[in-house]
């Protein structure tokens, strides 16, 4: 698995598929939204060396809403400067060729974490908190406790041809990702509940990991780049009339699988097919990771950005005319809300959360396999509709309004809310 080229064929078609394959203003439309009562949370997290960069800005935005809306109380942690680089040093591994320094996946990091938070609910804030958010896995605490989360190891295994294959992407031994999956599934056993982000991982959860159904709380997330355009506060974006020519695809910059994870390799050669067979003037442009991730030079047609900024990113959007990302494993997929957020049509999978995302005929188009002939098929349908994309730009304020931070944070008030009001009432109806 160390060779680049391999890793299209690390991954499998998932067992698990969305339960809920609505359009998300549809189902949206079905829900009423009340003002929830206001519960003092308190939010354990994680933090890296820059805050907002946390879980690709999750935290941040999340904490960032839920206290306009309820008192907050900090019980996360951010380890000092000089624990963080003990605990980098003490996790360095050499692994399938190259050095690793999976500092997070240690059990020494594990234990500071659970030190770290059990000294943080001690104080006289967190003792007051009704319950505490905690973003991902970190630890059980023993309180009320929510855990926030877009997928799990079980469901990322699942995704890829075997334990070791996920294990070497990871670039982490067998024993440590088992230890890893093993410790989440202790914490959600023992957590209050469960926020997850799509009704793909709800499904997930109750399938694959035993949790309860009634455990679980779908609150979908907010969108990270562009997050505070004007067309959020119901400005139409730009008409993309035809001739559309201009592809985007997004990437990350962290891990070398991430392209074809996301199914980047695709989306290049079906750009090969579209400009040899249909459109000569057809380019793509491909932002994120830090280097060409295929062999050979960055063919014709392709314009390679390498990792930018959400602001750029967020420009990306308003300036091409197709999203095309045939993700393999793709626990939520945010960058196809922003994309629909800004009036431009999606080309996804047909697998995991992103059929709850991208609706064909209305929003884009699903692909079911890894032929890029069926990827350049669907590409060339899409940028051909008039009438979807004239229906994505008339959608893209009710989509930048649904997912937005405020609507996560007040959907996840609600949920520990209407929790701690079934307890109470549980609780007074034992003492009768």
């Amino acid at each position: 698995m160390a060779a680049i080229s391999s890793w299209a064929d690390a991954f499998a078609d998932h067992p698990v598929h969305s339960p809920d394959r609505q359009d998300p203003l549809a189902r949206a439309a079905g829900k009423t939204a009340s003002d929830p009562d206001s519960p003092h949370l308190g939010f354990a997290c994680l933090w890296s060396e820059i805050p907002e960069l946390t879980w690709s800005h999750t935290p941040w935005n999340l904490r960032t809403a839920l206290r306009t809306m309820t008192q907050v109380t900090d019980v996360g942690l951010q380890p000092s400067p000089i624990v963080l680089a003990a605990l980098k040093l003490a996790s360095i591994r050499y692994r399938h060729g190259h050095l690793t320094r999976n500092w997070n996946a240690s059990r020494l990091t594990a234990a500071h974490i659970d030190r770290a938070l059990l000294r943080g609910l001690a104080s006289e804030a967190a003792r007051s908190c009704d319950a505490t958010l905690v973003m991902q896995d970190l630890t059980a605490l023993p309180v009320p406790f929510y855990s926030y989360q877009d997928t799990s190891y079980e469901a990322s295994m699942a995704a890829t041809t075997g334990l070791k294959t996920y294990a070497a992407m990871r670039r982490v031994s067998p024993s440590t990702l088992e230890r890893q999956r093993d410790r989440q599934r202790m914490v959600w056993e023992q957590a209050t509940g469960i926020i997850a982000e799509s009704h793909w991982f709800a499904r997930c959860l109750v399938e694959q990991s035993g949790v309860p159904a009634r455990k679980i709380h779908v609150v979908p997330p907010g969108i990270t780049s562009g997050r505070q355009s004007r067309y959020a506060a119901g400005e139409l974006p730009r008409d993309r009339r035809p001739p559309r020519r201009r592809l985007l695809f997004i990437g990350r910059v962290p891990r070398p699988y991430d392209f074809h994870r996301k199914g980047g390799d695709l989306v290049v050669a079906a750009l090969a097919l579209l400009r040899g067979q249909y459109d000569p003037q057809i380019t793509l442009t491909i932002a994120g990771p830090s280097y060409w991730p295929l062999p050979g030079n960055v063919p014709d047609g392709v314009e390679f950005l390498g990792p930018l900024g959400h602001d750029k990113i967020a420009a990306l959007y308003d300036n091409h005319d197709l999203l095309v990302m045939p993700s393999r494993l793709e626990p939520f997929g945010v960058v196809f809300v922003e994309a629909l957020a800004r009036g431009m049509p999606c080309v996804a999978r047909d697998a995991f959360a992103m059929p709850e995302i991208v609706t064909p005929g209305i929003s884009g188009a699903l692909v079911t396999s890894d032929n890029p002939h069926e990827l350049a098929v669907s590409i060339a349908a899409v940028l051909a509709d008039d009438v979807l994309y004239d229906a994505c730009r008339r959608r893209a304020p009710e989509i930048a309004a649904y997912f937005s931070w405020d609507r996560t944070a007040r959907g996840i008030i609600q949920a520990i809310s209407r929790d701690l009001q079934a307890s109470a009432s549980a609780d007074s109806a034992g003492r009768c």
